[in-house]
């Protein structure tokens, strides 16, 4: 089943002093970094298998993405009104990604324990998801996280801008949607404030480094 990535990167990062958080060094590697690393194993050989939406700081990101090691390397693109929901950058994404794409799953920039083995168990549960679940969204201690994953169907009702967000979606199928319940801290970790990563820091004993 042809899988297509999309990885959202377009805020503004207010909460951690307006910086791209995605370029947030840990250990010696971007957040981004670590995370297209994870990807790559799982990923097809197109680009428009693996796009990044960017926003604020586009130009700051693209110019790192143009330093990394080619098989690593998304398809950017970018999203013009990033203020906007969510749902602004996810569209741009979705439209960018390969046509024949069947399973999306989508990931955010800023989830800084995400693994390969953290992305292939999602993808396994969304195979084995019940019948008649279009998305899956992965709950820990009934706490929402990422990736989320969604069909082909899905994808082709949130490219319409006239069509609902994918929150209004499930909201109105909720039969459709599956919460993926699991024991898994790394899909609802995330980096918003200064005071997230010093927690990280203390927990993993990473080193990290502010952009630039």
């Amino acid at each position: 089943m042809k899988t297509g990535f999309v990885i959202l990167a377009a805020g503004a990062g207010r909460r951690m002093g307006g910086i791209a958080k995605c370029l947030l060094e840990l250990n010696g590697k971007t957040l981004l970094e670590r995370l297209l690393t994870h990807v790559q194993p799982l990923r097809g050989k197109a680009r428009h298998d693996l796009v990044l939406v960017l926003g604020h700081h586009a130009q700051d990101i693209q110019a790192h993405v143009a330093r990394l090691p080619d098989e690593l390397s998304p398809l950017c693109v970018i999203n013009p009104r990033p203020d906007d929901d969510t749902s602004s950058s996810l569209r741009a994404g979705l439209r960018a990604l390969a046509h024949d794409v069947q399973r999306v799953v989508v990931l955010l920039a800023d989830q800084p324990l995400i693994d390969t083995a953290d992305v292939q168990a999602a993808m396994d549960a969304f195979d084995a998801r019940p019948a008649g679940a279009r998305v899956q969204v992965p709950r820990v201690h009934g706490q929402p996280g990422h990736p989320v994953m969604f069909d082909s169907h899905v994808r082709a009702a949130l490219i319409d801008p006239m069509q609902p967000s994918l929150r209004q979606w499930r909201a109105a199928h909720p039969g459709s949607v599956h919460l993926w319940d699991v024991d898994n801290p790394h899909y609802t970790r995330d980096l918003d404030t200064p005071q997230d990563l010093d927690a990280l820091a203390r927990e993993t004993r990473w080193s990290w480094r502010w952009p630039g």
